[in-house]
């Protein structure tokens, strides 16, 4: 095979008047004219710009890519029948793939599409795959895009035609360049042509060869779904790859800068801000080449606390704003306003009801606009939702700050007004959607799977998976919602989210809720508001063993309770208070905050309280080792939960119950109170952590069950712990099932299941745990 940039034999070659060169790598890189004295028009058949010198992280996709380049050995049923009936169809049996005429890299600006074309480009090249090669920059972004006619002009030029030859209309130069092809494929020349930077599939349509003889290679930031091209999906870098970029850029410009390699994690953060994008990359890199005193971490703390960092990811030829504006300038108005729209969003992602609330448009009219946002890789679509690239959220974001800021001047008059107020309008459906839809749920959580409760969900389970794909976006909006004075919101959302994070274990979540709460209603001088997000906050930090906090924050409940007289709450401060002072290993202290809290509720009357109350005076009474009080209280507590119907809570007395008559004694009596809390159990619809708990207590205090059973029941218990994100009792509780099959006998499956117990100890810092574990698993050794 000729080597690459051999001219063709045979072509027509004439005096050209002038010539449209093969356009130069980039985005942004102008349409060079050239015009050349009379003379022959020469071939220019090695027109691929330079390949880049390193090409990090991108080993899957250059094999993608070389894949398709690769020449295949057809079989001759099935190679190109010249005649006018085209190739030949492939069986449909064959799963063999057929060659492919077009591959079409598609990606985000600035995520090295062009790069990682010319790489492959000439890599097929120097492999003697072609023998030689097309390359146009198609501009496709550009204000004055190149079109079919000009791009087939300066192609026709590249393969020798003269210019006289060159007919005016495209579809006739469209001809001519496949004819011209054809003659070089005849004559042993297999051609690679290179589109770079395409808008669309019909400004490459004209351009496509005739048969798979020569391959296209087109890169855009759309996916060209119509063109029946390979498609190949370019991601951002992973972390290593995109130090490894910044690493190889600064030695490049000097083999001796060891910045990078000395940044330590400056450099992943700084690779991190860059959103692991390469076009923002190098430009970092270049800002550090042009201030070679500067440091990694210094670059990278200047991004994290820049208003814009848009704005610093400039290095005076390439800026990432730049281009991004080239994509968004393509976009229809009603598109680019979806886009700014989604930046309002609160949490990283957004399903598709709530894009319509967001932007007030029928779901059908949504599924099309986010398609073609998807479409130009301006969004990314995961399961069913939405995304942005954190350098264009930034972007979108300040496209909606220019906006309110010409409302808030008086620029732009009546449009920037408009616009702003459309956006506060947006925003606060969004969160009023967020809030009331939580809300449905939530009740789904609180009367069971089967409930009647409010249509926007068939059942719990439904309930469930919204709030767990909305999680970050509805503890964000709380936080949203302060910030722009949504106070009604800000205040009912934690406590909406209440059950749902206490339950799933989400405990960093509530304080960050309650938190927020508790600022915005001292503010505000909502008192009941702050009484209760100060009592809420203290149990979320209880469940996080933060324990002084969780002091404070019940005191201050209780204290502000007081002073508006409100007794029933104030007792269920102190009745968190208490549990704090035991869980902290206070335990005289909480039996006295206890028969406090109790004598409050008997005063009010209020039965729940009482239980709740009496619940947690008999965990002081156990800690103290008073067993028949603490039975008394465990068992007037399951009576009174009884009485009110409430059979998780009576399941969770009945086993407070089990524990003390244990602890008595009484193993018979425990016993017969386990099954009572199981029996209880089966009826009742509440927590997975609770129902753990449960069934891990009656495992461990039901003497008369087989091996098999017990196992049974922590399995369950470890389900149930799984599904509530209780990773400190699922450690138990894998502990548990460990020791379990060690006495059955199956050492196999209990070092499975302690190995498992371990780590988790080890991730939760409980040392004692973790060794405890480990030495079962040292004897478990051979």
């Amino acid at each position: 095979m000729p080597d690459a940039g051999v001219a063709a034999s045979g072509l027509r070659s004439v005096a050209a008047a002038g010539s449209i060169g093969a356009v130069t790598t980039g985005d942004h890189s102008p349409l060079t004219v050239s015009v050349y004295p009379p003379a022959p028009a020469p071939t220019a058949l090695a027109s691929l710009p330079a390949a880049p010198s390193t090409l990090s992280g991108r080993d899957t996709e250059v094999e993608q890519v070389l894949a398709v380049l690769r020449p295949h050995a057809v079989p001759p049923q099935r190679d190109v029948d010249h005649s006018e009936a085209g190739p030949i169809a492939a069986s449909a049996a064959d799963d063999v793939p057929a060659p492919v005429l077009v591959t079409s890299v598609a990606g985000l600006a600035g995520v090295g599409k062009t790069a990682l074309a010319l790489a492959c480009g000439h890599a097929a090249v120097k492999a003697g795959w072609f023998s030689g090669s097309l390359f146009i920059d198609l501009r496709g972004y550009d204000e004055s895009p190149v079109q079919p006619g000009q791009a087939l002009e300066a192609l026709l030029r590249a393969l020798g035609v003269e210019s006289a030859g060159i007919p005016a209309a495209a579809e006739e130069r469209a001809a001519l360049y496949r004819s011209a092809l054809e003659d070089c494929a005849d004559q042993g020349h297999r051609l690679l042509i290179v589109a770079d930077n395409a808008a669309s599939a019909d400004q490459v349509r004209l351009l496509l060869p005739g048969s798979r003889r020569h391959q296209v290679l087109i890169t855009s930031r759309h996916t060209l779904a119509t063109l029946n091209a390979r498609l190949v999906d370019l991601a951002v870098l992973s972390p290593e790859a995109a130090v490894a970029l910044l690493r190889h850029a600064l030695q490049r410009a000097n083999p001796a800068d060891r910045r990078v390699l000395e940044a330590g994690d400056s450099a992943e953060e700084l690779a991190g801000l860059c959103g692991y994008l390469p076009l923002a990359l190098h430009i970092s890199a270049a800002l550090l080449i042009l201030e070679p005193d500067q440091t990694v971490g210094e670059l990278a703390a200047e991004l994290a606390t820049a208003r814009s960092r848009l704005s610093l990811l400039d290095d005076g030829e390439r800026a990432v704003r730049a281009s991004f504006d080239l994509s968004y300038r393509r976009l229809p108005p009603d598109h680019a306003e979806l886009l700014r729209l989604l930046a309002l969003n609160p949490g990283p992602d957004i399903g598709l009801e709530a894009v319509a609330v967001l932007a007030a448009r029928p779901l059908p009219a949504i599924r099309t606009m986010l398609r073609a946002l998807v479409q130009a890789h301006l969004l990314d679509c995961v399961n069913r939702r939405w995304s942005m690239h954190d350098l264009v959220r930034d972007y979108a974001t300040e496209l909606v700050h220019d906006t309110q800021q010409a409302a808030a001047h008086g620029a732009g008059q009546d449009g920037a007004t408009g616009a702003a107020e459309l956006h506060t309008q947006a925003y606060n459906r969004l969160l009023e959607h967020y809030a009331t839809t939580a809300l449905a749920a939530n009740a789904h959580l609180t009367a069971g799977a089967h409930s009647s409760a409010p249509d926007e969900f068939a059942n719990q389970d439904e309930a469930l998976a919204w709030l767990d794909s909305e999680r970050v976006n509805l503890t964000a909006s709380v936080t949203a919602a302060a910030a722009i004075g949504h106070q009604d919101i800000a205040l009912r959302l934690p406590v909406i989210l209440y059950d749902y994070l206490i339950w799933y274990g989400y405990f960093d979540d509530l304080i960050a809720v309650t938190t927020t709460a508790c600022g915005l209603a001292h503010q505000t001088g909502a008192l009941a508001a702050e009484a209760g997000a100060w009592n809420n906050l203290g149990i979320a930090l209880t469940e996080a063993s933060r324990y002084k906090e969780a002091v404070l924050a019940h005191r201050r409940a209780a204290d502000l309770f007081a002073s508006m007289d409100n007794h029933n709450e104030h007792g269920k401060a102190l009745n968190g208070l208490g549990s704090v002072l035991r869980d902290s290993g206070e335990p005289i202290d909480a039996r006295q905050i206890h028969q406090e809290a109790l004598a409050i509720q008997r005063a009010c009357g209020d039965l729940q309280e009482q239980a709740a109350v009496l619940n947690n005076l008999s965990l002081d009474h156990q800690e103290l080792g008073n067993a028949a009080a603490a039975c008394t209280a465990a068992e007037e507590a399951a009576s009174l939960y009884q009485q009110l119907g409430d059979t998780t809570n009576e399941a969770k007395a009945l086993s407070t119950a089990a524990f003390a008559l244990q602890a008595s004694g009484q193993s018979k009596e425990a016993q017969a109170v386990c099954e009572r809390a199981i029996e209880a159990a089966s009826r009742a619809v509440g927590s997975p952590r609770d129902e753990a708990a449960i069934l891990m207590t009656c495992a461990e205090l039901l003497t008369d069950l087989t091996l098999q059973q017990r196992i049974a029941y922590l399995v369950q218990a470890q389900a149930a712990c799984e599904r509530a994100n209780a990773h400190d009792l699922c450690a138990h509780v894998l502990s548990a099932i460990g020791r379990a099959w060690i006495t059955a006998g199956d050492t196999r499956q209990a070092a499975a299941h302690l190995t498992r117990a371990k780590r988790m100890f080890e991730d939760l810092d409980l040392a004692g745990e973790a060794a405890d574990v480990r030495e079962l698993l040292a004897l478990l050794q051979p």
